[in-house]
Protein backbone atom coordinates (compact mmCIF):
# COMPACT_ATOMS: atom_id res chain seq x y z
CA UNK A 1 0.00 0.00 0.00
CA UNK A 2 2.87 2.53 0.63
CA UNK A 3 4.35 1.83 -2.70
CA UNK A 4 4.21 4.94 -5.27
CA UNK A 5 4.57 8.69 -5.21
CA UNK A 6 2.86 10.23 -2.40
CA UNK A 7 0.29 13.04 -3.89
CA UNK A 8 1.32 16.59 -2.49
CA UNK A 9 0.31 18.54 0.60
CA UNK A 10 -2.82 17.63 2.12
CA UNK A 11 -3.30 14.57 -0.56
CA UNK A 12 0.06 12.97 0.75
CA UNK A 13 -2.29 9.88 2.15
CA UNK A 14 -2.82 9.42 -1.72
CA UNK A 15 -0.30 7.42 -3.60
CA UNK A 16 -0.06 7.36 -7.43
CA UNK A 17 1.74 4.02 -8.73
CA UNK A 18 1.06 1.73 -12.22
CA UNK A 19 -2.37 0.03 -12.59
CA UNK A 20 -2.38 -3.85 -12.16
CA UNK A 21 -4.77 -6.16 -13.86
CA UNK A 22 -6.32 -6.93 -10.81
CA UNK A 23 -7.13 -3.36 -10.11
CA UNK A 24 -8.62 -3.04 -13.78
CA UNK A 25 -12.50 -4.16 -13.11
CA UNK A 26 -12.47 -1.85 -10.57
CA UNK A 27 -11.49 1.38 -13.14
CA UNK A 28 -13.64 -0.14 -15.32
CA UNK A 29 -16.50 0.69 -12.89
CA UNK A 30 -14.99 4.22 -12.42
CA UNK A 31 -15.22 4.98 -15.48
CA UNK A 32 -18.74 4.00 -16.74
CA UNK A 33 -20.08 6.42 -13.59
CA UNK A 34 -17.80 9.01 -14.52
CA UNK A 35 -18.77 9.33 -18.43
CA UNK A 36 -21.76 9.14 -20.42
CA UNK A 37 -22.34 5.79 -22.30
CA UNK A 38 -21.04 7.27 -26.07
CA UNK A 39 -18.30 8.44 -24.41
CA UNK A 40 -16.83 5.86 -21.59
CA UNK A 41 -14.56 3.73 -22.65
CA UNK A 42 -15.31 -0.08 -22.75
CA UNK A 43 -14.05 -2.60 -20.28
CA UNK A 44 -11.94 -4.29 -23.49
CA UNK A 45 -10.68 -0.65 -24.16
CA UNK A 46 -9.31 -0.36 -20.75
CA UNK A 47 -7.83 -3.60 -20.98
CA UNK A 48 -5.99 -3.12 -24.20
CA UNK A 49 -4.35 -0.47 -22.93
CA UNK A 50 -3.28 -1.87 -19.92
CA UNK A 51 -1.58 -4.80 -22.01
CA UNK A 52 -0.26 -2.33 -24.83
CA UNK A 53 0.93 0.24 -22.38
CA UNK A 54 0.93 -0.04 -18.92
CA UNK A 55 3.86 2.85 -18.37
CA UNK A 56 1.16 4.76 -19.37
CA UNK A 57 -2.30 3.51 -17.02
CA UNK A 58 -1.63 4.75 -13.55
CA UNK A 59 -3.93 4.81 -10.47
CA UNK A 60 -4.47 6.79 -7.40
CA UNK A 61 -4.46 4.61 -4.07
CA UNK A 62 -6.09 5.42 -0.50
CA UNK A 63 -4.31 2.55 1.17
CA UNK A 64 -5.43 -0.44 -1.33
CA UNK A 65 -8.75 1.52 -2.18
CA UNK A 66 -8.47 2.80 -6.02
CA UNK A 67 -9.39 6.44 -5.95
CA UNK A 68 -9.04 7.41 -9.67
CA UNK A 69 -6.85 6.62 -12.47
CA UNK A 70 -5.13 8.32 -15.66
CA UNK A 71 -4.88 5.74 -18.63
CA UNK A 72 -3.10 7.52 -22.48
CA UNK A 73 -1.64 5.60 -25.23
CA UNK A 74 0.80 6.86 -27.99
CA UNK A 75 0.39 8.30 -31.47
CA UNK A 76 2.49 8.63 -34.71
CA UNK A 77 1.36 12.24 -35.33
CA UNK A 78 0.72 15.64 -33.62
CA UNK A 79 -2.68 15.91 -33.57
CA UNK A 80 -5.55 13.88 -32.07
CA UNK A 81 -7.35 11.58 -34.48
CA UNK A 82 -9.83 9.20 -34.28
CA UNK A 83 -7.22 6.80 -35.17
CA UNK A 84 -5.22 7.84 -31.70
CA UNK A 85 -8.65 7.31 -29.50
CA UNK A 86 -8.63 3.13 -30.18
CA UNK A 87 -5.23 2.16 -30.97
CA UNK A 88 -1.59 2.14 -29.78
CA UNK A 89 1.70 3.23 -31.62
CA UNK A 90 5.09 2.26 -29.41
CA UNK A 91 7.61 5.47 -29.48
CA UNK A 92 5.03 7.71 -31.01
CA UNK A 93 6.01 11.15 -29.97
CA UNK A 94 2.26 12.17 -28.50
CA UNK A 95 1.02 10.91 -25.73
CA UNK A 96 -2.74 10.69 -26.32
CA UNK A 97 -4.65 10.92 -22.36
CA UNK A 98 -7.99 9.23 -22.68
CA UNK A 99 -9.27 9.25 -19.21
CA UNK A 100 -9.06 10.90 -16.12
CA UNK A 101 -11.49 10.02 -13.49
CA UNK A 102 -12.13 10.44 -10.05
CA UNK A 103 -14.67 8.33 -8.00
CA UNK A 104 -17.66 10.37 -7.21
CA UNK A 105 -17.13 10.57 -3.44
CA UNK A 106 -13.70 11.65 -3.49
CA UNK A 107 -14.15 14.63 -5.83
CA UNK A 108 -13.79 18.80 -4.79
CA UNK A 109 -10.87 17.68 -2.81
CA UNK A 110 -8.26 18.63 -5.57
CA UNK A 111 -7.25 14.86 -6.40
CA UNK A 112 -8.01 15.75 -9.99
CA UNK A 113 -5.63 18.59 -10.49
CA UNK A 114 -3.14 16.92 -8.22
CA UNK A 115 -3.19 13.49 -9.97
CA UNK A 116 -2.67 15.36 -13.17
CA UNK A 117 0.27 16.92 -12.10
CA UNK A 118 2.22 13.98 -11.01
CA UNK A 119 0.99 11.63 -13.84
CA UNK A 120 2.69 14.16 -15.67
CA UNK A 121 5.97 14.09 -13.41
CA UNK A 122 5.40 10.42 -13.59
CA UNK A 123 5.25 10.41 -17.58
CA UNK A 124 8.53 12.54 -17.76
CA UNK A 125 10.58 10.16 -15.38
CA UNK A 126 9.52 7.23 -17.14
CA UNK A 127 12.36 5.98 -19.38
CA UNK A 128 10.06 4.07 -21.92
CA UNK A 129 8.46 7.51 -22.37
CA UNK A 130 11.71 9.66 -23.11
CA UNK A 131 10.65 9.78 -27.22
CA UNK A 132 7.20 11.10 -26.73
CA UNK A 133 7.64 15.28 -26.75
CA UNK A 134 3.95 16.48 -25.88
CA UNK A 135 1.09 14.90 -24.18
CA UNK A 136 -2.47 15.86 -25.75
CA UNK A 137 -6.02 15.60 -24.30
CA UNK A 138 -9.50 16.37 -24.77
CA UNK A 139 -11.25 18.80 -22.47
CA UNK A 140 -14.87 20.35 -22.23
CA UNK A 141 -14.74 23.78 -21.45
CA UNK A 142 -15.59 23.31 -18.00
CA UNK A 143 -12.86 21.41 -17.61
CA UNK A 144 -10.43 24.40 -19.72
CA UNK A 145 -9.14 25.61 -16.96
CA UNK A 146 -8.38 22.32 -14.54
CA UNK A 147 -5.95 21.28 -17.10
CA UNK A 148 -4.49 24.91 -17.68
CA UNK A 149 -3.89 24.75 -13.90
CA UNK A 150 -1.77 21.64 -14.72
CA UNK A 151 0.05 22.78 -17.01
CA UNK A 152 -1.80 22.49 -20.73
CA UNK A 153 -2.44 25.40 -22.90
CA UNK A 154 -5.80 24.99 -25.48
CA UNK A 155 -4.64 24.19 -28.86
CA UNK A 156 -8.37 25.17 -30.02
CA UNK A 157 -11.48 22.83 -31.16
CA UNK A 158 -11.47 19.65 -31.53
CA UNK A 159 -11.82 17.60 -34.95
CA UNK A 160 -13.12 13.97 -33.18
CA UNK A 161 -16.11 13.81 -32.20
CA UNK A 162 -16.56 12.14 -29.05
CA UNK A 163 -20.61 12.30 -28.03
CA UNK A 164 -22.72 15.31 -28.46
CA UNK A 165 -20.50 17.95 -26.76
CA UNK A 166 -18.17 20.45 -28.24
CA UNK A 167 -14.33 19.47 -27.40
CA UNK A 168 -11.29 21.09 -27.56
CA UNK A 169 -7.66 20.23 -27.89
CA UNK A 170 -5.26 20.68 -25.05
CA UNK A 171 -1.21 20.11 -25.03
CA UNK A 172 1.87 19.66 -23.00
CA UNK A 173 5.23 20.57 -24.10
CA UNK A 174 7.15 17.39 -22.65
CA UNK A 175 10.17 18.45 -24.03
CA UNK A 176 9.73 21.85 -22.42
CA UNK A 177 8.78 19.95 -18.79
CA UNK A 178 12.06 17.93 -18.71
CA UNK A 179 13.73 21.24 -18.57
CA UNK A 180 13.71 21.83 -15.00
CA UNK A 181 14.27 25.43 -14.00
CA UNK A 182 16.73 26.38 -11.26
CA UNK A 183 18.01 28.93 -9.61
CA UNK A 184 21.65 28.85 -7.61
CA UNK A 185 21.35 31.90 -4.57
CA UNK A 186 24.48 32.47 -1.98
CA UNK A 187 22.23 32.70 1.17
CA UNK A 188 23.52 34.99 4.21
CA UNK A 189 24.94 37.80 1.77
CA UNK A 190 24.01 40.79 0.36
CA UNK A 191 26.95 40.56 -2.06
CA UNK A 192 27.71 37.56 -4.84
CA UNK A 193 30.39 35.01 -4.43
CA UNK A 194 29.91 35.19 -0.67
CA UNK A 195 27.52 33.54 1.81
CA UNK A 196 26.71 30.11 1.36
CA UNK A 197 25.40 28.75 -2.24
CA UNK A 198 22.98 26.60 -2.71
CA UNK A 199 20.75 25.30 -5.55
CA UNK A 200 16.99 25.23 -5.88
CA UNK A 201 14.86 23.21 -7.92
CA UNK A 202 11.16 23.70 -8.19
CA UNK A 203 10.43 19.58 -8.21
CA UNK A 204 10.30 16.68 -6.37
CA UNK A 205 9.84 14.60 -9.19
CA UNK A 206 7.28 12.74 -7.70
CA UNK A 207 8.97 11.94 -5.06
CA UNK A 208 11.90 10.64 -6.86
CA UNK A 209 15.23 10.31 -4.31
CA UNK A 210 17.35 8.86 -6.62
CA UNK A 211 16.95 11.34 -8.95
CA UNK A 212 16.93 14.34 -6.41
CA UNK A 213 20.19 12.71 -4.82
CA UNK A 214 21.58 12.35 -8.52
CA UNK A 215 20.98 15.78 -9.23
CA UNK A 216 22.77 16.60 -5.72
CA UNK A 217 25.67 15.13 -6.37
CA UNK A 218 25.77 16.65 -9.94
CA UNK A 219 25.46 20.36 -8.45
CA UNK A 220 28.17 19.21 -6.12
CA UNK A 221 27.16 22.48 -3.64
CA UNK A 222 26.69 21.86 -0.51
CA UNK A 223 22.96 21.91 -0.30
CA UNK A 224 20.15 21.24 -3.27
CA UNK A 225 17.03 21.95 -2.02
CA UNK A 226 13.99 20.74 -3.57
CA UNK A 227 10.49 22.03 -3.44
CA UNK A 228 6.83 21.34 -4.45
CA UNK A 229 4.32 23.23 -4.43
CA UNK A 230 0.98 22.56 -2.11
CA UNK A 231 -2.63 23.34 -3.04
CA UNK A 232 -5.07 24.98 -0.34
CA UNK A 233 -3.21 26.67 2.44
CA UNK A 234 -4.48 30.09 4.02
CA UNK A 235 -2.60 33.70 3.67
CA UNK A 236 0.83 31.85 3.29
CA UNK A 237 2.29 30.02 0.62
CA UNK A 238 2.46 26.09 1.10
CA UNK A 239 5.21 24.30 -0.09
CA UNK A 240 6.50 21.01 0.63
CA UNK A 241 10.82 20.63 1.02
CA UNK A 242 13.76 18.62 0.68
CA UNK A 243 17.22 19.24 1.26
CA UNK A 244 20.08 17.40 -0.42
CA UNK A 245 23.95 17.12 0.13
CA UNK A 246 26.18 15.45 -3.02
CA UNK A 247 25.92 12.00 -0.85
CA UNK A 248 23.07 12.38 1.28
CA UNK A 249 19.15 13.62 2.37
CA UNK A 250 19.34 15.74 5.92
CA UNK A 251 16.13 16.77 7.67
CA UNK A 252 17.32 20.09 8.24
CA UNK A 253 18.69 23.04 6.12
CA UNK A 254 19.05 26.77 6.65
CA UNK A 255 20.60 28.40 4.00
CA UNK A 256 19.16 26.51 1.75
CA UNK A 257 15.48 27.28 3.02
CA UNK A 258 16.72 30.96 2.45
CA UNK A 259 17.72 30.45 -0.65
CA UNK A 260 14.21 29.19 -1.12
CA UNK A 261 12.02 31.76 0.00
CA UNK A 262 14.22 34.07 -2.07
CA UNK A 263 13.69 31.88 -5.42
CA UNK A 264 10.06 31.88 -4.82
CA UNK A 265 9.68 35.28 -4.74
CA UNK A 266 12.43 36.20 -6.93
CA UNK A 267 11.07 33.97 -9.88
CA UNK A 268 7.42 35.26 -9.06
CA UNK A 269 6.11 31.99 -8.62
CA UNK A 270 5.07 33.94 -5.02
CA UNK A 271 3.97 37.15 -4.74
CA UNK A 272 6.13 39.85 -2.63
CA UNK A 273 5.00 39.99 0.45
CA UNK A 274 3.45 36.40 1.14
CA UNK A 275 4.91 34.52 3.67
CA UNK A 276 5.83 31.07 3.02
CA UNK A 277 5.75 28.09 5.06
CA UNK A 278 7.91 24.85 4.12
CA UNK A 279 6.95 21.35 4.94
CA UNK A 280 9.66 19.57 5.88
CA UNK A 281 9.87 15.71 6.12
CA UNK A 282 11.15 15.67 9.80
CA UNK A 283 11.77 19.25 11.36
CA UNK A 284 8.05 20.35 10.53
CA UNK A 285 7.04 23.84 9.60
CA UNK A 286 9.49 26.54 8.54
CA UNK A 287 7.91 30.07 7.57
CA UNK A 288 9.69 32.24 5.77
CA UNK A 289 8.91 36.48 5.83
CA UNK A 290 10.26 38.95 3.92
CA UNK A 291 11.58 42.07 5.67
CA UNK A 292 12.81 44.33 3.34
CA UNK A 293 15.85 42.82 1.72
CA UNK A 294 16.09 40.35 4.54
CA UNK A 295 14.47 37.06 4.73
CA UNK A 296 13.33 36.28 8.33
CA UNK A 297 13.12 32.37 9.25
CA UNK A 298 11.26 30.52 12.09
CA UNK A 299 12.64 27.61 12.91
CA UNK A 300 13.06 24.76 15.82
CA UNK A 301 15.27 25.59 18.28
CA UNK A 302 17.58 22.78 18.90
CA UNK A 303 18.94 22.42 22.50
CA UNK A 304 22.32 21.38 22.72
CA UNK A 305 23.02 18.63 25.64
CA UNK A 306 26.24 18.71 27.87
CA UNK A 307 29.06 16.04 27.06
CA UNK A 308 31.58 17.76 29.63
CA UNK A 309 35.06 17.74 28.56
CA UNK A 310 35.71 14.33 28.43
CA UNK A 311 36.84 13.84 25.06
CA UNK A 312 38.79 17.84 24.96
CA UNK A 313 41.97 16.23 24.26
CA UNK A 314 40.40 14.14 20.81
CA UNK A 315 38.44 17.32 19.49
CA UNK A 316 41.52 19.93 20.16
CA UNK A 317 43.38 17.55 17.86
CA UNK A 318 41.36 17.35 15.37
CA UNK A 319 41.97 21.26 15.17
CA UNK A 320 45.78 21.09 16.05
CA UNK A 321 44.69 23.25 19.73
CA UNK A 322 45.44 22.61 22.59
CA UNK A 323 43.68 21.10 25.32
CA UNK A 324 42.93 23.76 27.38
CA UNK A 325 41.58 25.63 24.35
CA UNK A 326 38.66 23.59 24.49
CA UNK A 327 36.05 25.39 26.52
CA UNK A 328 32.65 23.28 26.64
CA UNK A 329 31.99 19.90 24.71
CA UNK A 330 27.98 19.67 23.84
CA UNK A 331 25.69 17.66 21.17
CA UNK A 332 22.54 18.30 19.48
CA UNK A 333 19.60 16.45 19.60
CA UNK A 334 18.26 14.18 16.88
CA UNK A 335 17.29 16.31 13.93
CA UNK A 336 20.88 18.59 14.29
CA UNK A 337 22.99 15.93 15.83
CA UNK A 338 26.00 18.08 15.55
CA UNK A 339 28.92 18.02 18.01
CA UNK A 340 29.07 21.50 19.62
CA UNK A 341 33.08 22.56 20.57
CA UNK A 342 33.47 26.20 21.62
CA UNK A 343 37.33 27.26 21.92
CA UNK A 344 39.06 30.65 23.39
CA UNK A 345 38.52 33.45 20.94
CA UNK A 346 42.37 33.29 20.40
CA UNK A 347 42.76 29.31 19.53
CA UNK A 348 39.52 30.02 16.79
CA UNK A 349 41.70 32.03 14.63
CA UNK A 350 44.75 29.90 15.07
CA UNK A 351 43.14 26.38 14.65
CA UNK A 352 43.91 24.45 11.20
CA UNK A 353 40.75 21.89 11.15
CA UNK A 354 42.23 18.10 10.06
CA UNK A 355 39.02 16.71 8.35
CA UNK A 356 40.51 13.35 7.94
CA UNK A 357 40.42 13.64 12.03
CA UNK A 358 36.73 14.79 11.99
CA UNK A 359 35.89 12.31 10.13
CA UNK A 360 36.64 9.59 12.39
CA UNK A 361 34.98 11.25 15.39
CA UNK A 362 32.11 8.70 16.55
CA UNK A 363 29.41 9.26 16.16
CA UNK A 364 29.38 11.76 13.81
CA UNK A 365 26.14 11.96 12.29
CA UNK A 366 26.24 14.90 10.53
CA UNK A 367 29.07 17.71 11.48
CA UNK A 368 30.95 19.67 13.84
CA UNK A 369 30.75 22.90 15.51
CA UNK A 370 33.47 25.26 16.16
CA UNK A 371 32.26 28.46 17.65
CA UNK A 372 34.05 31.37 19.98
CA UNK A 373 32.33 34.47 21.38
CA UNK A 374 33.07 37.26 19.22
CA UNK A 375 34.09 39.74 22.11
CA UNK A 376 37.68 40.68 21.37
CA UNK A 377 38.21 38.82 18.25
CA UNK A 378 39.75 41.43 15.73
CA UNK A 379 38.61 41.25 12.44
CA UNK A 380 41.12 43.84 11.05
CA UNK A 381 43.94 41.49 11.84
CA UNK A 382 45.95 39.62 9.24
CA UNK A 383 46.12 35.99 8.93
CA UNK A 384 43.98 33.35 7.24
CA UNK A 385 41.22 33.93 5.47
CA UNK A 386 39.13 31.26 7.25
CA UNK A 387 40.27 32.79 10.70
CA UNK A 388 40.34 36.50 9.93
CA UNK A 389 38.85 38.13 7.19
CA UNK A 390 36.15 36.12 5.44
CA UNK A 391 35.49 37.01 1.98
CA UNK A 392 32.33 38.76 3.24
CA UNK A 393 34.14 41.70 5.42
CA UNK A 394 36.29 42.47 2.57
CA UNK A 395 33.42 42.57 -0.85
CA UNK A 396 30.92 45.38 0.70
CA UNK A 397 28.52 42.60 2.35
CA UNK A 398 28.60 43.77 6.00
CA UNK A 399 27.72 47.05 7.32
CA UNK A 400 30.12 49.71 8.89
CA UNK A 401 29.04 48.09 11.98
CA UNK A 402 30.50 44.72 11.44
CA UNK A 403 33.99 46.23 10.52
CA UNK A 404 35.62 46.68 13.66
CA UNK A 405 36.76 43.95 16.72
CA UNK A 406 33.99 42.91 18.87
CA UNK A 407 31.15 43.33 16.68
CA UNK A 408 29.62 39.88 16.68
CA UNK A 409 28.20 38.65 19.54
CA UNK A 410 29.69 34.73 18.36
CA UNK A 411 31.30 33.65 15.59
CA UNK A 412 31.52 29.55 14.18
CA UNK A 413 32.55 27.85 11.49
CA UNK A 414 31.38 24.24 10.51
CA UNK A 415 32.29 20.92 9.23
CA UNK A 416 30.53 18.13 7.65
CA UNK A 417 32.73 15.71 5.76
CA UNK A 418 31.33 12.81 6.42
CA UNK A 419 28.28 14.31 4.45
CA UNK A 420 30.19 14.91 1.62
CA UNK A 421 30.32 19.01 2.90
CA UNK A 422 34.36 19.49 4.12
CA UNK A 423 33.80 22.97 5.42
CA UNK A 424 30.17 24.52 4.76
CA UNK A 425 30.41 28.41 4.32
CA UNK A 426 27.07 29.37 6.34
CA UNK A 427 25.21 26.83 8.01
CA UNK A 428 21.63 28.06 9.31
CA UNK A 429 20.56 25.10 11.22
CA UNK A 430 23.73 24.82 13.35
CA UNK A 431 22.39 28.02 14.09
CA UNK A 432 19.34 26.86 15.42
CA UNK A 433 21.56 25.20 18.06
CA UNK A 434 24.39 28.01 18.68
CA UNK A 435 21.47 30.91 19.24
CA UNK A 436 20.00 29.06 22.58
CA UNK A 437 23.95 27.82 23.52
CA UNK A 438 24.96 31.58 23.01
CA UNK A 439 21.79 33.13 24.59
CA UNK A 440 21.82 31.59 28.06
CA UNK A 441 26.15 31.92 27.66
CA UNK A 442 25.87 35.78 27.13
CA UNK A 443 22.60 36.11 29.66
CA UNK A 444 20.39 37.93 26.75
CA UNK A 445 17.03 38.53 27.60
CA UNK A 446 14.50 36.10 25.71
CA UNK A 447 14.41 36.99 22.14
CA UNK A 448 17.18 39.51 22.21
CA UNK A 449 19.09 39.68 18.97
CA UNK A 450 22.54 38.32 18.50
CA UNK A 451 24.78 39.09 15.72
CA UNK A 452 27.19 36.37 13.88
CA UNK A 453 29.43 35.62 11.45
CA UNK A 454 30.03 32.01 10.54
CA UNK A 455 34.08 32.50 9.48
CA UNK A 456 34.54 30.27 6.94
CA UNK A 457 36.94 31.41 3.61
CA UNK A 458 33.30 33.01 1.89
CA UNK A 459 31.83 34.01 5.38
CA UNK A 460 28.28 34.72 6.05
CA UNK A 461 26.17 37.16 8.15
CA UNK A 462 23.44 36.39 10.82
CA UNK A 463 21.11 37.82 13.08
CA UNK A 464 19.58 35.16 16.03
CA UNK A 465 17.14 35.46 18.33
CA UNK A 466 15.74 32.44 21.21
CA UNK A 467 12.27 32.25 22.10
CA UNK A 468 12.30 30.01 24.78
CA UNK A 469 8.81 29.63 25.68
CA UNK A 470 8.39 28.96 22.05
CA UNK A 471 11.37 26.61 21.32
CA UNK A 472 12.38 28.81 18.31
CA UNK A 473 14.84 30.89 16.67
CA UNK A 474 14.59 33.79 14.42
CA UNK A 475 17.07 33.45 11.93
CA UNK A 476 17.37 36.33 9.67
CA UNK A 477 19.66 36.85 6.38
CA UNK A 478 19.88 38.00 2.70
CA UNK A 479 20.10 36.17 -0.15
CA UNK A 480 21.65 37.11 -3.95
CA UNK A 481 20.93 35.07 -7.16
CA UNK A 482 24.01 34.30 -8.79
CA UNK A 483 22.59 31.65 -11.24
CA UNK A 484 19.51 30.60 -13.56
CA UNK A 485 18.96 27.97 -15.69
CA UNK A 486 17.47 24.88 -16.77
CA UNK A 487 18.26 21.42 -16.53
CA UNK A 488 17.48 18.97 -19.07
CA UNK A 489 17.47 15.93 -16.91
Amino acid sequence: ASAGHALPGALSALRLRPMVERDLAWATELELASYPADEAATPEGLQYRLRVAPELFYGVYEADALVGFIVSTTAPGDELEEETMSTHSPGGPSICIHSVVVAAKHRRRGIALAMVRAYVDAVVAEVRCSAARRMVLLAKTGLLGLYRKAGFEVLGPSKVVHGADQWFDMGLDLTEKRKLDFMQVDAFTSVPLCGNPAAVLFTHRGGDEHWMQAVANENNLAETAFLERREGGGEDSEWDIRWFTPVAEVALCGHATLASAHALWASGRVPGGTAIRFHTRKAGVLRCSSQGPWIQMDFPAQMATSEGLGRAEEFAKALCLKKADVLAIARGPVTTPDWLVEVSTASFAAMEPDLGAIARVRPLDRGLIVTCAGAGFDLTAEGPPAAKRPRILTCGGSSSKHSAAGSFDFLSRFFAPTVGVPEDPVTGSAHCILTPYWTKKLQRPDGAPLQALQASPRGGLLEVAFHAKEQRVDIRGQAVTVLTGRMEV
